[in-house]
């Protein structure tokens, strides 16, 4: 145990020594609920105010982008240079490795969701989520599934490279397609169709729910999408998750 929480600290260290990582975990959502805020802030969200409408929703896009460059890029570069091999070898066993870095990423979506709540509340009078425990069973979703999606889907990458490229289009269509920065009644018929196809939709859907309007089991089908998404990957990582490269 003392092992794992070792390797744990040090990935977290090795996180905050990246100071584009940095940028573009805590800093780049913040900036982008300013610039929407300042063209979009005195629309109407029906019940919701604009920062209970855009907060919990960046919420659930920094779990995307901490699921695909913290963890799954990574993981990828650690492959590419034979990291991963190299701990193989080690006394720890394989699982610590992954419990590791999803504990790491899971912190480090943590500290990056209090400086969105700090922010709101501080700058835009964000609320506190009106159903709190169905807020948490929301974000838990949303880890559970998006974690080992970014594990299995970064695992089909050849190289370090093509994992972020893969990661930045996976992100950049949920971004702007699932609701996240623009709502979906302005959208095309066309593109609200397209976003309940995508893994972010389902997130966005149950923390402003949650945090504005209804408790969790009055969303169940966001809800068990999301379950089953993480079924689906945890089993699918499992099978392509590879310690070494192809030509290895």
């Amino acid at each position: 145990m003392t092992a794992l929480w070792r390797l744990t600290i040090l990935e977290t260290k090795m996180f905050f020594r990246e100071k584009v990582q940095v940028f573009w975990t805590f800093l780049f959502p913040v900036l982008m609920i300013w610039l929407f805020g300042s063209m979009f802030g005195n629309q109407d969200y029906g019940n919701m105010t604009f920062a209970s409408y855009f907060v919990p929703s960046w919420i659930g896009v920094n779990i995307v982008t901490t699921a695909f460059f913290t963890l799954g890029t990574v993981l990828t570069g650690y492959r590419e240079t034979g990291v991963l091999r190299r701990y193989q070898s080690t006394p720890i066993a394989p699982w610590k490795i992954l419990f590791a870095h999803t504990v790491q990423g899971t912190v480090i979506f943590s500290l990056s969701a209090v400086v969105l709540i700090v922010f709101g509340s501080l700058m835009l009078d964000l609320h506190a989520p009106r159903y709190l425990g169905s807020t948490l069973i929301a974000l838990v979703l949303a880890v559970a599934a998006f974690f080992p999606f970014a594990l299995f889907i970064t695992s089909l990458a050849k190289n370090t490279q093509t994992a972020a490229a893969i990661s930045s289009l996976f992100l950049n269509l949920m971004l702007f397609l699932s609701g996240a920065t623009f709502p979906l009644d302005a959208m095309p018929n066309v593109l609200q169709y397209v976003a309940k196809i995508l893994p972010l939709y389902y997130v966005i859907d149950l923390m402003r729910a949650s945090w504005n309007t209804g408790p969790i089991w009055e969303h169940q089908t966001s809800a068990l999408v999301l379950l089953g998404i993480s079924v689906v990957s945890i089993f699918l990582a499992s099978k392509f998750f590879r310690w070494s490269g192809k030509n290895e």
